[in-house]
């Protein structure tokens, strides 16, 4: 019965913890996008978490958008980013101090270190 109680409460406790980190992606993080034609664009990301549902917003110098069908799990998010008519789907590791991005544009992928943007 004791061996029950404390495996229970370790499970709550690592549940706890696995929200905790899904929740810190709270806020706004920023990168810089290297481009395969040598151009560079600033993106910024607000991420909003609640439970394990992802919402918020997207900029660059391309335009802006909503983050849509978004979700977060211990330490992966996934969402699109609907910009100017095109879909652009998402998939992220997220870290303790960055977000390592892939984007889907048009069937070639594209990578982006996201840094929480200094408030």
């Amino acid at each position: 019965m004791k061996k029950t109680i404390i495996v229970a409460l370790l499970l709550i406790g690592s549940i706890g913890v696995a929200l905790a980190t899904i929740a810190d992606l709270t806020g706004k993080w920023t990168g810089i996008l290297n481009s395969p034609d040598g151009n560079t664009s600033q993106l910024d990301y607000t991420f909003k978490v609640d439970g394990t549902k992802l919402t918020g917003s997207f900029e660059s110098a391309y335009g802006k958008g909503a983050i849509e069908n978004g979700k977060a799990t211990d330490k992966e998010i996934t969402f699109s980013v609907n910009l100017n008519g095109l879909d652009l789907p998402h998939k992220g590791t997220v870290f303790t101090d960055s977000i390592a991005l892939d984007i889907d544009y048009k069937g070639n992928p594209l990578h982006v270190n996201l840094k929480r943007a200094v408030k």
